[in-house]
């Protein structure tokens, strides 16, 4: 009997490896840390004020480039929230489910000023705060991206961050770029 305990392990280890690679739900404990948990339920709320400020662009500009880029936005970060929320849900964790309002002190947020200011724009004068506004909340994104690839442990989570950072990164320099162009 104790010789069967090892292979017992083995089969447990691998069935719960395949698990994960297919998606099933993921044991709490195993496969990720506080580091990723915290990566996920902070991340959703970034991204949907994210595609909140994009849907506004697509309202309230007149540029086809900030138009684009708004709609790319809202596709991808749609994605990711839906990704990180099948991870909380299979950790048996709470899924955030809209950007948190004012006196939210989570770092990087907008504030419900700023929310209320870029509403009030239009034309230019929207398009060269979003630009500002965007600029500053993605480079929070990365930060928090970067802490996770850090300190994280889910290789899924791991993966989505360090994708994150370069795209975030490239994007942030192309809004700087053209702020200055105006």
């Amino acid at each position: 009997m104790t010789a069967k305990l090892p292979i017992v392990a083995l089969c447990l280890a691998f069935t719960a490896a395949c698990g994960q690679a297919a998606g099933a739900p993921v044991a709490a404990g195993a496969g990720y840390n506080p580091a990723d948990l915290a990566f996920s339920q902070q991340m959703i709320p970034h991204h949907l004020q994210t595609i909140e400020v994009a849907e506004l662009a697509e309202k309230k500009s007149g540029d086809a480039y900030v138009r684009r880029v708004a709609r790319d936005l809202i596709k991808k970060e749609r994605a990711d929230v839906e990704l990180m929320s099948s991870w909380l849900r299979s950790w048996g964790a709470a899924v955030p489910s809209t950007p948190p309002r004012s006196g939210h002190a989570m770092a990087g947020m907008l504030s419900s000023v700023q929310i209320t200011e870029l509403r009030r724009r239009s034309g230019a004068a929207f398009d060269t705060m979003w630009a500002s506004l965007l600029a500053r909340h993605l480079g929070s994104g990365v930060r928090m991206a970067e802490s996770v690839t850090a300190e994280g442990e889910h290789v899924p989570t791991a993966t989505l961050a360090r994708g994150l950072i370069p795209e975030q990164r490239a994007l942030i320099e192309e809004l700087g770029r053209r702020a200055d162009q105006e």
